[in-house]
């Protein structure tokens, strides 16, 4: 640390005093909003080479300023410190955001309307802390609900696994008794060759023809005996057979009518996993499942991939403006102008917030941008009204192919930094990316 010494010249001690305020300025940069004004006048009076007594007012002005923050901070009692007003609203318009981007089961999208609108109506600190104690309520409810529904899939897959260990059994009992029909029939089979062979013998052995008469009478009784026990026998198989085929068959159409009910609910929430509920459109999820399909097919054949970000100007003034149902309705009709009027090979998704991206296979970065600026021309004439008056809409938006090694991050990196040098240079325009943009 320099320190002054006491003999000091004037001179030196207006040197020492100079260098102290460019310390100062630099030290206290950002420290509080209420200093801002007075470091920028001061920085700017050094920089035309001002000396220490054109300083002076503005050096009183900070010490007033200094004063003033040290007084506010002393009178607001610790327990009573509360976030600004402006932190409050980022926080619930950020909450806002969360819950029209999350993917909520059907059963608490009444309550989650209800959120957002009580969100977009706050009115002061008590109205904030309710909005937050209903969020957190939702959120364990779809926590609880969630448990539940995985509950229930795995007491259809436990079922369905015992069902099909009955079944099992069922068809191992059915197959024996078709087994055991076999043996019966081949010990008959035995038993009329052993009464015929014996009945052979019979024959040879007897003279009278009383005796064969009579010998014949017994053979043919037990081999009618035989028959009819055979006959009970199989009757009586076939019966249990045909009971278990049937008790199969029930079951099998029990477990096909709930795998059935179970694929489409499933799909339905494969559906609103990979959907927005707002504008309809993909979300961020199923774009990134398509992103990577697409840049594997790139990979592959090397034909021609671009990728267009689009962003709607001025949403955040239409949301403020105009209130939460028109930055809604926004959305919605971008998303659907968007997505009835690009070509069929092309994917587009609500990537989040105002932000749409659009994936084009077997599209150079030059014909990327003549079907951009045909839709940007299109939905600029699209405004609406909302309460009697009329809300424009226009897009910027940047594009980029893809290119050697490049990765999907690599490409999206460069369009979005088009992105925003549309938007620099007035917005409502397309812009390709250019290795110039980054300087």
């Amino acid at each position: 640390m320099e320190v002054m010494s006491p003999y000091a010249k004037p001179a030196d001690i207006e040197k020492f005093l100079y260098k102290l305020v460019l310390q100062l300025l630099i030290f206290s940069q950002g420290s509080h909003k209420l200093l801002e004004p007075h470091l920028v006048t001061i920085g700017g009076k050094l920089r035309n080479g001002a000396n220490l007594n054109d300083l002076i007012g503005d050096l009183h002005s900070v010490s007033k300023t200094l004063l003033h923050i040290s007084k506010t901070k002393q009178d607001v009692k610790p327990e009573t410190q509360t976030y600004p007003a402006a932190q409050d609203d980022y926080l619930l318009n950020r909450l806002d955001e969360l819950l029209a981007e999350s993917e909520v089961p059907l059963r608490f999208q009444q309550h989650t309307t209800s959120l957002r609108q009580r969100i977009r109506e706050r009115d002061g600190e008590q109205s904030y802390r309710k909005v937050i104690d209903s969020a957190f309520s939702l959120l364990l409810n779809v926590r609880d609900f969630t448990v539940s529904e995985q509950s229930g899939v795995d007491a259809f897959l436990s079922d369905l696994s015992n069902q099909l260990i009955e079944i099992e059994q069922q068809a191992e009992i059915a197959s024996e008794a078709n087994r055991l029909s076999i043996d019966s029939r081949d010990s008959l089979n035995h038993s009329i060759q052993r009464q015929v062979h014996d009945f052979q013998d019979t024959m040879r052995s007897v003279d009278e023809l009383s005796s064969v008469k009579s010998k014949t009478g017994e053979h043919l009784d037990r081999l009618l005996l035989q028959l009819l026990e055979h006959k009970q026998q199989e009757d009586a198989r076939q019966q249990e057979a045909q009971l278990k085929i049937e008790t199969m068959a029930l079951k099998l159409m029990e477990l096909e009518s709930e795998t059935e009910s179970l694929r489409t609910k499933l799909k339905i929430e494969h559906d609103r996993a990979l959907g927005d509920p707002l504008t309809g459109l993909p979300n961020r999820a199923a774009y990134n499942n398509r992103a990577e399909m697409e840049q594997n097919r790139w990979r592959r054949y090397r034909s021609p991939l671009s990728l267009v970000i689009w962003d709607i100007d001025y949403f955040k003034r239409i949301n403020d403006t105009y209130g939460h149902k028109a930055g809604d309705k926004t959305l919605t009709l971008v998303g659907q102008l968007l997505a009835n009027n690009c070509r069929e090979t092309d994917f587009v998704a609500r990537y989040g917030g105002e932000e749409f991206v659009m994936l084009m296979p077997n599209t150079s970065a030059l014909q990327a941008l003549e079907v951009a600026e045909h839709l940007r021309k299109m939905i600029q004439g699209c405004g609406f009204n909302s309460n009697g008056e009329q809300i424009d809409l226009t897009l910027s938006c940047g594009i980029s192919a893809f290119d050697n090694d490049d990765t999907h991050d690599d490409v999206f990196v460069r369009a979005d930094k088009a992105l925003y040098h549309s938007k620099r240079l007035g917005r409502n325009r397309c812009t390709v990316y250019a290795a110039e943009i980054d300087n």
